[in-house]
C-alpha cells in the first residue's frame, strides 16, 4: 500500500509541475492525468477486492429458515441472510444501496445492488418478475404484494451474488470437521392450515390483519379460504374483529348472494370463535 501511494504522490508532483509551466504540452498533461486516473482506479480495485477476500474468508453457509409452499423447498429470507453477514461486510467497509429500475415490460422490475467500501464500487442487477399467481394459477397477492415481493427477492439475490454466498441447512460443525453430511430433504408442509405471509409465500406464525381483494374472474374461494386461515390463527378476539372489520364489505356481499357458502364459512370457523371468546 505504501508503493501505491507513492506512486500517487509523484503523479500529482509531476502533474504540479507540468501545469506550472506555460511551455508544456497539453496532450501530454492530458495523458498524465489520465495516467494517474487508471492508476487510482487500479489502487482502489486492488484494496476493494482485498476486503471483499477477507469479508467473504468470515462467511460461513447462511443457513434456511423458511419454507416456500409452492415449491415445497427451504431457503434463507432476505432478514436473515442480510443479519448475519452485515456485521461482517461493514466491519470491512463495505456498504450496500439498493434501488429498482423501470423495463419494457410491465410484469418485470429490475433491482440493482450497488456494494462500495468508499473506494470502488460494483453494480450488480437482477431482472424480477412480479407474480400475482401461484403455480395452479390462483391468485395469491395484489400487484402492490407481488411488487414488494419480487424487490425482496432480488436483494436477496443480490447480496448472494455480491459475496458468494451458500445458502443450506446447519450442518452442526460437521463440515469443520471433516464429516459433512448433506442436507436432508425440504419438510412437507405442515396442513393445509398453514400459514403463509400474503407478501413472501413465506411460512409464518402470524400475520398483521389487512383488506382482502377479489379481482375479476375469482372465485369465492380466493377469498374464504385465506380469510379463514387468518381468522384460525388469530391470538385474540380483537384481532379477530379487526379482521371481520376490514373485510366486511366482501363478508356482506357473501352472505347476500350465497348464503349457504357464507353459512359453512361461519361454520368452519365457529370452534375458533369460542376459544377466544372463551
Amino acid at each position: 500500500m505504501n508503493n501505491q501511494l507513492q506512486a500517487t504522490r509523484d503523479y500529482h508532483s509531476v502533474i504540479e509541475r507540468a501545469a506550472m509551466d506555460p511551455n508544456f504540452d497539453v496532450d501530454k498533461l492530458e495523458r498524465l492525468v489520465a495516467m494517474q486516473e487508471a492508476s487510482q482506479q487500479r489502487s482502489a480495485d486492488q484494496l476493494f477486492n482485498e476486503a471483499l477476500s477477507k469479508a467473504e474468508a468470515e462467511m460461513s453457509v447462511i443457513s434456511t429458515n423458511a419454507n416456500n409452499p409452492q415449491t415445497k423447498s427451504r431457503y434463507a429470507t432476505f432478514a436473515r441472510l442480510d443479519g448475519e453477514i452485515r456485521p461482517i461486510y461493514t466491519g470491512h467497509g463495505f456498504g450496500i444501496q439498493f434501488n429498482t429500475e423501470p423495463m419494457g415490460e410491465p410484469n418485470v422490475i429490475r433491482v440493482v445492488g450497488m456494494l462500495s467500501n468508499g473506494m470502488a464500487q460494483r453494480r450488480f442487477q437482477v431482472d424480477m418478475p412480479i407474480v400475482t399467481q401461484g403455480i395452479r394459477g390462483q391468485d395469491m397477492m395484489t400487484r402492490t404484494h407481488a411488487t414488494m415481493s419480487a424487490i425482496s427477492y432480488g436483494k436477496r439475490a443480490l447480496e448472494i451474488m455480491m459475496f458468494n454466498l451458500a445458502i443450506g441447512d446447519d450442518d452442526d460443525g460437521n463440515r469443520a470437521g471433516g464429516s459433512y453430511r448433506p442436507p436432508a430433504p425440504a419438510p412437507a408442509p405442515r396442513s393445509m392450515d398453514e400459514l403463509t405471509d400474503p407478501h413472501t409465500g413465506e411460512v409464518v406464525d402470524h400475520v398483521d390483519p389487512f383488506r382482502l381483494e377479489m379481482h375479476e374472474g375469482q372465485t369465492w374461494a380466493a377469498f374464504i379460504e385465506p380469510l379463514q386461515r387468518y381468522l384460525k390463527h388469530c391470538r385474540s378476539i380483537a384481532e379477530w374483529d379487526e379482521w371481520r372489520l376490514l373485510n366486511q364489505d366482501l363478508l356482506l356481499k357473501l352472505k347476500e348472494t350465497k348464503p349457504q357458502l357464507f353459512r359453512l364459512f361461519e361454520k368452519n370457523i365457529e370452534a375458533k370463535h369460542e376459544e377466544l371468546t372463551k
